[in-house]
């Protein structure tokens, strides 16, 4: 069974980027990390202010030792939900879980 498929989490710091609107409407990307990934979703550090709800596109860079349980893809993306915002300490980053909705098609930038 492969990381994409299970609902354990797995504790990751991988490089994500993360693109969707902020509360103020404006479209943003962010380059962050993750802590844990699961097969249904993930927690990421973020300074960006989202909310419970907001749609967000997800690129996730899979090292080399774990592109077997990734479609030997060397980038994950996904589309996602925002599940839950926990406050970070004093101007630090807050932990955003986010559910995974599906795979994305790669896109140009």
């Amino acid at each position: 069974m492969s990381i994409a498929q299970r609902k354990k989490r797995v504790g990751l710091n991988l490089p994500v980027e993360v693109r969707g609107r902020g509360q103020d409407g404006a479209r943003f990307t962010e380059l962050t990390r993750s802590v844990n990934v699961s097969g249904g979703g993930i927690l990421f550090e973020s300074h960006r202010a989202v909310a419970v709800g907001d749609r967000l596109m997800l690129a996730i860079e899979v090292p080399l030792s774990l592109r077997r349980h990734f479609g030997d893809r060397d980038v994950y993306r996904a589309r996602a939900v925002v599940c839950r915002v926990e406050p970070g300490a004093a101007h630090g980053p807050r932990r955003v879980g986010a559910r995974f909705l599906g795979a994305a098609e790669a896109t140009s930038k």
